[in-house]
């Protein structure tokens, strides 16, 4: 490398006549509202080659554009000895950006933007071409730093130096991001958020509904962890890390070689998504995706959903949907609230029940965890955006062809999706999906707002089942604590929360008590049973965090009929609700009256159940139930 140096005397004895028909090309415009996209490096590498080879022939005609005198080449010697060298040389041979010797020659640029350039070769298309194409690819370059030759020379020895340390450093940071998957395991973590910005690197878990803090790093240790999670994934949307847009990408147990990252045991993915922060920070969301077997057991086939936290009443409901042919079951409810892992069960359930002889199809845009038996389709991260709609709508057109017997669509998220979901019932097969919807009873709404016609939305030959669910942090049974001892200690908050609780359960017996059916349910009320029922303990013992241990399920569960998508259809809400939870209507049950039956129990905190699904009474429920059983003791 240190003989490409030469001085502008040898050039000229060499010169030879230029080309005649080279001709100078102007660089194209960058517009400033969107970065153009890159053509291929190698494609580049050639065209910038080329320049290469028509810039020599031009300098060997011509004299230097400046000639440097003794006292600017000392100035600029100082200039380049004052610089301190840190982090990786982007330009180096085995460095990120590939370009010609020629251009090596001339200029270096580092990741943290510093671009060193020969000062008697500043207007060289070999140095902008360089800047351009780091542009084009997402990295920064500062204001040039114009330096001699010899400056830029031992840029490449730093580089060329540091290239084994490098790999160690790799080693290093790949240990850590398995420490990190291990810690978050051991903890129960469903997500991880790793956030690089104003000098500092933030990882928090989600435990149970809730962020901890695990771990602080500097700054540079994060955005070394952030791009080498990139680099060991798979599906990625961009070919190298870009800090100034949005990327996704897959760390999958399917990886091999030397290099990978290895999942924790029971994790079968890690669903990575990094944005971009303000201040020139980076952000990114682990999503773990564990196992069946890891989260049931070995025997997880047989597990139902039961085992989620659903009654004996929601589970056998569930039970009929399953055996229903046709039609579509829709699981809803908030994001990150388990609706996927309930579908999930479902279906393991339901293939275990029909000895998977069943030809069950899973489509999802991010593929995530799979059902025994089934057959896996996604749309790979890799996919750019503009392409991933036209993907996912040719796959979903293929899945007609392939003979299915069950189909799980991830989610209903658009129009498009929701007509083939429509179509695939239509055609007699068994749908499972996703919505985003608040209850169970809106699901038509959605579907109403997405823009399916109501003849299909009402139908309940088409829409067979609709499901709710919530999750609810369950309290530790090791220091839990009553909740009359929360009146007597802890104040009046929880003085109007046992209030509200007993309100609550009071109207719920007296609604759910076939013996009063159709009747008002205040001229039926008795005094419930406190005795069971505790609040978390905030200070918590070393078997929970912060008195909680867990979650569970509180769920609404509805197999439609026809007399009760009528009146849906009618936007006959209020009796549409009555007869769904009648003990001579269909017998249902809300999430709000799950949660107080968990509360009953003593498995959910009241103050939690109330910060998911709502309030257990309001002022005049509280009124009129005191009027008849007094006030509380």
């Amino acid at each position: 490398m240190f003989g490409l140096f030469k001085s502008d005397d040898k050039k000229k004895d060499k010169a030879k006549p230029a080309p005649q028909n080279v001709k100078k090309q102007p660089a194209a415009a960058v517009p400033a509202e969107a970065k153009p996209v890159p053509p291929p490096v190698v494609e580049e590498k050639k065209a910038m080659t080329q320049a290469a080879q028509a810039a020599a022939s031009q300098t060997a005609q011509a004299k230097p554009e400046n000639i440097i005198k003794i006292e600017d080449e000392r100035s600029l010697a100082m200039a380049g000895a004052s610089l301190n060298f840190s982090g990786e040389v982007l330009t180096a041979i085995s460095g990120k950006l590939k370009i010609p010797d020629e251009s090596r020659n001339l200029c270096a640029l580092f990741d943290n933007g510093l671009w060193l350039v020969s000062a008697s070769h500043r207007r060289s298309p070999l140095v902008t071409s360089v800047a351009l194409m780091a542009k084009r690819q997402g990295y920064q370059v500062d204001e040039p730093r114009y330096v001699t030759p010899n400056i830029i020379n031992q840029a490449y020895i730093y580089a060329s130096r540091n290239t084994a340390a490098g790999q160690f450093d790799e080693n290093a940071i790949r240990r850590k991001i398995v420490h990190l998957l291990e810690s978050a395991v051991a903890a129960g973590a469903n997500d991880i958020h790793i956030e690089a910005v104003n000098n500092q690197t933030r990882i928090e878990f989600r435990v149970d509904g809730a962020l901890r803090v695990w771990e602080t790093w500097t700054q540079r240790e994060g955005e070394q962890v952030l791009s080498s999670i990139f680099s060991h994934s798979i599906g990625q949307s961009g070919s190298t890390a870009n800090w100034q847009e949005p990327q996704a990408a897959m760390l999958t147990s399917d990886a091999r070689g030397r290099d990978t990252i290895s999942l924790p045991n029971g994790v079968i993915s890690v669903r990575c998504q990094w944005v971009p922060l303000s201040n020139d920070g980076r952000y990114l969301d682990m999503r773990l995706q564990y196992d069946s077997a890891y989260l049931f057991g070995e025997n997880f086939v047989m597990a139902d959903v039961d085992s989620l936290g659903f009654s004996q009443e929601q589970l056998r409901v569930i039970q009929t949907l399953r055996a229903l042919p046709g039609g579509m079951r829709i699981f809803t409810g908030p994001v990150n609230q388990g609706k996927t892992t309930t579908l999930r069960v479902t279906l393991n359930r339901r293939m275990a029940e029909t000895m998977m002889q069943l030809n069950c199809l899973l489509i999802e845009d991010p593929p995530e965890g799979g059902v025994i038996g089934a057959r896996q389709i996604g749309v790979s991260a890799s996919v750019k955006d503009d392409q991933r709609e036209k993907t996912f709508v040719e796959i979903m057109r293929c899945a007609l062809r392939l003979d299915p017997d069950i189909v799980m669509l991830g989610e209903i998220r658009d129009l498009q999706t929701a007509k083939f979901a429509f179509r695939l019932a239509l055609t007699g097969r068994q749908v499972y999906t996703t919505a985003h919807v608040y209850s169970a009873l809106a699901t038509p709404k959605r579907l109403r707002d997405i823009g399916i016609e109501p003849y299909m939305v009402y139908d309940h030959h088409l829409v067979r089942g609709m499901i709710c669910q919530r999750l609810l942090r369950c309290v530790c049974p090791d220091c839990r604590i009553p909740i009359a001892d929360a009146v007597r200690e802890l104040g009046p908050t929880y003085n109007e929360l046992a209030r509200r609780v007993r309100t609550g359960l009071a109207l719920m017996d007296a609604r759910r008590n076939k013996a009063f059916a159709n009747m008002s349910p205040y001229d039926h009320l008795s005094e419930p049973n406190m005795q069971s029922i505790y609040v978390a303990n905030p200070q918590g013992c070393p078997k929970c965090y912060k008195g909680r241990v867990g979650r569970t399920i509180c769920a609404e569960v509805i197999e439609t009929d026809a007399q009760l998508m009528g009146l849906l259809q009618d936007n006959r809400m209020q009796e549409a609700e009555d007869y769904w939870l009648s003990p001579v209507g269909l017998n249902g049950i809300t999430m709000l009256w799950h949660g107080l039956e968990k509360v009953r129990r003593g498995d959910v905190s009241p103050n939690d159940a109330e910060f998911e699904l709502g309030l257990f009474a309001r002022d005049r429920e509280l009124i009129e139930v005191e009027e008849r059983l007094g006030a509380m003791l």
